[in-house]
């Protein structure tokens, strides 16, 4: 399987592009980069981004010299000659810094995309107004309109549109790997408000199961396709509250219902992975490329289920936490966003989840 690391960039470093704009930035505001404060400390442009006549930067301000102790960051937005605005970046402590990586003007507003002490983000803010905000993994690219990112759901690429930061239709790993090599990718429909009916529509496009394991899949492996959260955020706060509410992905619960199973049982299992596995890709009308997507990703995680299934671990370096104790309370409240069958078998394996534990941190 791919590796979706692989995919994305790493970010230790500022890249080039923002060096060039902080350079253009102080050019036009008439400011070096660093320069002493009036309080005696330090101020660091960290970010900037200019487009006609529209100027935006990210200003660092440190108690001391030696940039060791950073009050706060504050993004600069200033349309013509207008007074600017000033927006504290939101972060969960300024002290321990704030990587800006991307700033750009969509329009009348600035997209910032900076990593702070626990968390990527991604936030959209007016010359008025609250910010839009929503956490990106740490490995992310844009590509147009689009971000994409690496999902909580193994195999998945998710992806976000922007000015908007809505969320759309997530793409299987071979199909990000397309898109991202092309440098474009196509719009996708929101994510859908009718879970039930695409459920529906990727059991029609699964080989011949039963209706059990198809629910089973659907709901382990697919549930990013309509699962909308977290949602948008006005605020770090609430941005950082909706990412820790999560449980842990149950993107191995087929591996732990075969560990469950014994005899004709087991086997049966293993033979319908092994026939949604074989699966190919089809083409498909936009109204279907959801339900495609979806399809494809599933036979792609059931050869690597399959596998797992067979050796009896979860593959070299996986390890799933999906049973730790706090995050079956919280997923225990997430009934409504699975298949019937999909609940009813992690129902069924609750009593065992200590020893399912302990099946899932092989590395």
């Amino acid at each position: 399987m791919l590796d979706p690391d692989d995919l994305f960039p790493t970010r230790d470093d500022p890249e080039a592009v923002n060096t060039a704009a902080i350079a253009a930035v102080c050019a036009r505001i008439g400011e070096p980069s660093e320069r002493a404060g009036a309080d005696g400390g330090l101020r660091t442009i960290v970010g900037g981004a200019i487009d006609g006549d529209r100027t935006a930067w990210v200003e660092q301000r440190s108690r001391d010299r030696d940039d060791e102790d950073i009050a706060d960051y504050t993004l600069f937005m200033r349309a013509g000659d207008e007074p600017p605005r000033a927006w504290t970046v939101e972060t969960y402590n300024p002290w321990f810094g704030c990587q800006v990586h991307e700033l750009r003007w969509l329009g009348d507003e600035v997209l910032a995309i900076y990593s702070e002490k626990h968390h990527t983000i991604a936030c959209v803010l007016g010359l008025v107004g609250a910010p839009r905000m929503r956490i990106l993994a740490h490995r992310w690219r844009r590509l147009g309109d689009h971000l994409l990112f690496t999902s909580e759901a193994r195999g998945l690429v998710e992806r976000l549109l922007l000015p908007d930061l809505s969320q759309r239709t997530p793409l299987p790993l071979a199909d990000a790997t397309i898109d991202l090599a092309a440098g474009t990718c196509e719009d996708a429909p929101p994510r859908t408000h009718a879970p039930a009916e695409l459920q529906r529509q990727i059991a029609a496009r699964l080989p011949a199961i039963t209706a059990a394991t198809a629910e089973l899949l659907i709901g382990a492996l697919a549930y990013r396709f309509w699962d909308d959260r977290p949602p948008l955020s006005t605020s770090y706060d609430e941005a950082y509250a909706s990412a820790h509410e999560r449980w842990n992905t149950p993107c191995w619960l087929p591996f732990y219902s075969h560990c469950t199973r014994e005899g004709p049982a087991a086997r049966a299992l293993l033979a319908e992975l092994d026939a949604v596995a074989a699966r190919q890709p089809a083409v498909c009308s936009p109204d279907e490329r959801p339900a495609e997507l979806a399809a494809r990703h599933i036979a792609v995680r059931c050869r690597e289920l399959a596998t797992a299934c067979r050796v009896g671990h979860l593959p070299e370096g996986t390890s799933c936490y999906f049973w730790a104790e706090w995050s079956q309370t919280k997923f225990a409240a997430a009934q409504s966003l699975f298949p019937a069958a999909m609940w009813a078998a992690w129902t069924a394996m609750r009593p065992r989840a200590h020893a399912l534990l302990a099946r899932g941190a092989h590395e």
